[in-house]
């Protein structure tokens, strides 16, 4: 018998780099959750002196890691320290540290995930925003992932068009590209999909998404507001503004050159690997599926717009890497 969804874990993967807004985020997600009892919360906290996340101590649902913010290696290096915390948990979802919750989200996302009719959905996308100390209350629009240009190194730029008619949609609309600050997946996602400690930021996004769909993932969209998005962050600390040197031996600017050479070799040289492509489908098979070209730096119109993508190249019949 198929366990209820109701009964089915959630690992919650949050890395915050001196963000004060890491307790409300926490403490939302339990709150506005039908289950708590069945979140696991995993944090990686890189902080500065003086800063504090007592109100998440003590409580055996959350499981924190910590660094000197001196010490931190970038984005993708943090949530690769927070998937250490992963205990077997049925589902994975990872979010930033600035994220406000839809009451219900995590019977609604469970719900989404099975309408998809997909093995492996990933369920993602970029959210509507939220300002501190306001109330979401539902404002915003749900939203697709389109490739909107490319860097003068060849990694594209992402943006989000508005999902017209989202509130007549029966199930999730296909996606192109997997978002890093809302992403739903099955556990598998953690061995499969490891993060590249090495990638530091820019890249993210695009390496997540090709290395998923080529381990046998579909891409989804969310159809409705689950959640909220804090994204300008002005007053914010930022590890590129501390570590013009840091204790870790590299300024961020080095680490985000050796970063964006590496994302761009697997994407127009993808070798099978920890963190390379998957034995499910090729990066060819995703260039089609997506319109997306890696070595010409290109992009269909349909992949700047928006419009649903058809099913693409099913599992298996892709030639290795």
């Amino acid at each position: 018998m198929t366990e209820p969804a109701t009964n089915r874990t959630i690992f919650v993967s949050v890395a915050s780099y001196r963000d004060p807004e890491l307790v409300a985020t926490v403490q939302d997600c339990l709150a506005k959750a039908d289950r708590p009892d069945r979140l696991r919360i995993g944090v990686n906290w890189q902080h500065a002196d003086g800063e504090d996340i007592s109100a998440l101590r003590g409580d055996a649902r959350i499981r924190i890691v910590e660094f000197d913010a001196a010490e931190s290696r970038g984005a993708c290096w943090a949530r690769a320290e927070v998937m250490r915390l992963y205990d077997g948990e049925d589902h994975f979802l990872q979010i930033d540290s600035h994220t406000r919750f839809a009451p219900g989200w995590d019977s609604r996302v469970l719900r989404h995930a099975a309408a998809t009719g997909a093995a492996k959905p990933i369920v993602t996308s970029y959210l509507p925003a939220y300002e501190p100390g306001t109330e979401c209350d539902d404002t915003g629009e749900p939203t697709v992932m389109v490739c909107e240009s490319f860097t003068d190194d060849g990694i594209p730029l992402f943006g989000q068009r508005a999902i017209d008619g989202w509130r007549q949609l029966a199930a999730p609309p296909r996606a192109r590209f997997v978002s890093a600050h809302f992403l739903f997946a099955p556990g598998s996602f953690v061995a499969e999909v490891p993060y590249d400690p090495r990638v530091y930021f820019m890249g993210e996004e695009i390496s997540l998404t090709v290395r998923a769909y080529t381990w046998g993932y579909d891409l989804f969209h969310l159809p409705d507001l689950l959640a909220w998005h804090y994204y300008l962050r002005e007053e914010g600390a930022k590890h590129w503004t501390d570590h013009t040197e840091d204790g870790a031996g590299k300024p961020w600017w080095a680490r985000d050159r050796a970063s964006r050479r590496r994302v761009v070799t697997m994407l127009r040289n993808p070798t099978p690997g920890p963190w390379g492509c998957g034995p499910a489908r090729t990066v060819a098979d995703y260039e089609r599926y997506a319109g997306i070209g890696f070595r010409s730096a290109t992009s269909s119109p349909e992949c700047r717009s928006g419009a649903e993508p058809s099913s693409g190249a099913p599992v298996g019949v892709g030639a290795a890497c």
